[in-house]
Parts: C-alpha cells; structure tokens; sequence
C-alpha cells in the first residue's frame, strides 16, 4: 500500500504559479468566447431577431471548454511533479483551443445554414 505524500510549501508555490500562468491561456480563451456570445446576441438583436436553441448551446459551450479544459488538467495533474503538471496544461491548453476552432466552425456552418 502506497501513502500518500502531501506538498511541502516549499513545493507549492511553483506549482500555483505554473496553474496561474496557464489560468491566464485558458482566461483569454474564455474571454474570446464570452465576448463572440455578446457580439452574436447584439447582432441577433439588432436583425430584430433571437438565437436559437442551438447556437446558445454551442456558444456557452465555448465558454464552457476552457473552463472545464483547465479544471481538468489540475485534477489529473494534482499529485504530479512541476513539469508534468505543466505539460498536462499545455496538452489541456491545446485541446481546449482544437475543440474551440471545431465548435465555433461548427457554430458558423449552422448559422451559414439557416
């Protein structure tokens, strides 16, 4: 049986400082999402018209994926070392800005569809 071994302070710092710097990506990638869904409801809303079902979906999905993307890689990465830590963020950061391309094409295709 394997105990478990708790971070020393000493070895805490750095990693909060590689979570934070990685916090700021995932942020700004956030941001970009939030700030389509506010430019998409305004233009909806000056063509006197509404977003659909789907396109809230998709679009609060883009918000959604940094968010969970950067949760994500801290919890598997909780009982790592510095650097495997950082490189599981940047694998999340990665993979969040993938899924963030094919949701907002996909978000264009169905409003170019309609």
């Amino acid at each position: 049986m394997s105990a478990v071994v708790p971070v020393r302070r000493g070895r805490l710092a750095p990693r909060v400082l590689v979570a934070a710097l990685f916090l700021l990506a995932f942020g700004w990638q956030a941001f970009g999402a939030i700030s389509n869904l506010l430019a998409w409801i305004g233009l909806a809303t000056a063509a006197g018209g509404q977003l659909t079902a789907t396109a809230w979906i998709l679009l609060v999905g883009g918000i959604a994926i940094p968010v969970v993307g950067w949760i994500a890689a801290l919890v598997v990465g909780r009982r790592r070392a510095l650097l495997p830590l950082a490189l599981l963020l940047l694998l999340a950061l990665c993979v969040s800005e993938a899924l963030s391309l094919s949701q907002y094409a996909l978000f264009l295709g169905v409003i170019g569809a309609l």
